[in-house]
């Protein structure tokens, strides 16, 4: 099947979690912690106070607690402790809740994954999305080597089954770092020139508006050719159940994102009908083909410059595109 609309992205920014407000004279923070209702493993901003489905991708919605604005600890080892460049490593994650101290052992599936592990340099150059393994102690582990001396940010995104959805980072510094931190930050520079070629792939993104202001909506839109022929790509794969794959990153690497395309077309009261989906539930996701457009929409959260790495999969292989832009301030 050959899908050739344009896919939306709503991006949700989390920092360090999603947010709950509690007023004066309803529920105490520690209530609010144990607060729960039906949340999207997929798009964890929406929720019900009953079973149902999520409007957005048909997914089943889980019980969760989506206003407990804690972080859950997160143990984070490294084997050998000490990490050398160039050199195979293993790291190893233990979750356990912020409460009780009891470990996690369950986790809901998003994307496809049980838990998704971004490795990011100080300077921005290195990236890598990638997905450890669960033992059966209902710890995590994967093997990583990386390319050399540094300073690196760990950032684990998953969602303990009955907890909140958690976005949490950790540093890690190799051996034979011994830099600056913030002389060694990252001085990004926006791109000049839009199209950018990765092996036999070629991305040229367009930004509407052109110029992105903070606290508004922006659309990132890619047009995908074969770099060989130049002709337009209808064969794309999905990648992690959609067609595309973004995390943006502030300058300062305080401000993220993780979030895949809305696939929606049409909502029920669009055009009366139930909802039309790109990519409808229960497909067969190897099946299916898309391209060449891709559109992402994103709320700019800060001014500031910003780095995409935007992944699709083509051919059974992962491309990933960097691109840098400009988020201006607002004006009166």
């Amino acid at each position: 099947m050959r899908i050739r609309h344009l896919l939306t992205l709503i991006i949700v920014l989390a920092v360090s979690g999603p947010t709950a407000l509690v007023q004066k004279g309803s529920v105490t923070q520690d209530e609010a912690d144990e607060q729960t209702a039906f949340v999207c493993p997929m798009h964890t901003d929406y929720t019900m106070d009953v079973a149902g489905k999520c409007p957005r991708c048909g997914m089943d919605l889980v019980r969760a607690a989506p206003y407990d604005v804690r972080d859950y600890e997160l143990d984070f080892q490294t084997v050998p402790r000490l990490v050398r460049p160039g050199q195979k490593f293993t790291m190893r994650f233990a979750i356990s809740h912020p409460g009780t101290g009891e470990p996690i052992k369950k986790f809901e599936v998003v994307h496809e994954k049980l838990y998704h592990l971004f490795v990011i340099s100080q300077n921005m150059e290195f990236f890598q999305h990638i997905h450890p393994s669960q033992k059966p102690d209902g710890s995590w582990a994967i093997d990583l080597t990386l390319p050399k001396a540094g300073y690196y940010k760990v950032l684990s995104d998953f969602l303990p089954s009955g907890g909140s959805s958690q976005f949490i980072a950790r540093p890690l510094v190799t051996a034979g770092y011994d830099g600056d931190l913030a002389a060694d930050s990252a001085r990004l520079v926006p791109d000049t020139s839009l199209t950018k070629t990765v092996d036999d792939l070629t991305a040229t993104v367009s930004y509407d508006p052109p110029a992105f202001v903070a606290g508004l909506y922006g659309h990132l839109q890619f047009h995908l050719s074969d770099a060989r022929s130049r002709k337009p790509i209808t064969d794309l794969q999905t990648y992690l159940g959609a067609f595309g794959h973004t995390l943006i990153m502030s300058e300062d690497m305080s401000d993220y994102v993780h979030s895949h395309p809305f696939d929606i077309l049409a909502m029920p009261d669009d055009d009366g009908g139930p909802p039309q989906f790109l990519i409808p539930p229960g497909s067969n996701l190897e099946a299916l083909r898309g391209g060449p457009d891709v559109m992402f929409e994103g709320l700019m959260p800060k001014p500031g410059r910003f780095r995409a790495w935007t992944q699709f999969r083509w051919h059974d292989k992962v491309y990933t595109f960097p691109f840098t832009f400009e988020v201006n301030a607002p004006t009166n």
